[in-house]
């Protein structure tokens, strides 16, 4: 799968996100990129559906979570480096 640059930038920040951080729902995700909270909605989907990303649960407040996959990772690595 090529990735679009606003997927990359999903992944990386996934990727980026420490364990003990917990897992960001998409309206978080979207924030931290400096975008509105459904931004990252129809880039997450894509993600999972290609196995990229996975769901974990919900958040109190019934969002979603998501973490990168061993796939996403690979995908990633993938990429050109900007630069």
């Amino acid at each position: 799968m090529k990735l679009t640059d606003d997927q990359s930038r999903v992944l990386r920040y996934l990727a980026r996100r420490k364990e003990y951080d917990g897992p960001p729902a998409g309206p978080e995700i979207s924030k931290a990129l400096g975008h509105s909270v459904r931004w990252a909605s129809g880039k997450i989907s894509s993600l999972e559906k290609a196995g990229l990303v996975e769901r974990l649960g919900t958040t109190f407040s019934s969002g979603v979570c998501y973490r990168i996959t061993p796939a996403g990772r690979a995908a990633l690595e993938k990429e050109p480096r900007d630069g």
